[in-house]
């Protein structure tokens, strides 16, 4: 059954037993009023429920849309600056100071020694994002 449909349905079962509570009096027939006060007391339970689960559903599809539309923006983002900018040089170094690392800095150049804008792209993209995620 839809969500919206069984959400419907508890809550018009709700009103048709207030309207029938209403129509009983509490001093003369307490027993019957306390039965439908039951009746109530728990749709409105499962009403609480469903409310909670749609909210955490609601939260889910959020929280998977917004990484995918990042990890997608950040992909489109690397391959526009890699299409455009993968043969640029940006600075030449000495070849001893990233020695473990200096396939990745000078990656896609491939020129021993350098470092590629794409790289240093990346590396000030990173932590502008840290930085600003940080300060807010």
């Amino acid at each position: 059954m839809n969500i919206n449909k069984e959400h419907q349905k508890i809550v018009g079962e709700i009103s048709l037993l207030k309207k029938e509570q209403s129509k009983i009096s509490i001093v003369k027939e307490f027993a019957k009023h306390a039965k439908l006060q039951r009746k109530i007391n728990k749709l409105n339970e499962q009403l609480k429920n469903h409310v909670i689960e749609n909210s955490s559903k609601n939260l889910k599809i959020k929280f998977i849309s917004k990484v995918s539309l990042y990890v997608f923006s950040a992909i489109l983002n690397l391959l526009f600056v890699y299409y455009n900018y993968n043969k640029t040089v940006l600075i030449e170094l000495p070849t001893n100071w990233f020695l473990p690392l200096s396939w990745l800095v000078q990656w896609p150049t491939s020129q021993v020694g350098t470092m590629s804008f794409v790289f240093w792209y990346s590396v000030t993209n990173c932590v502008a994002k840290m930085t600003s995620n940080n300060i807010l």
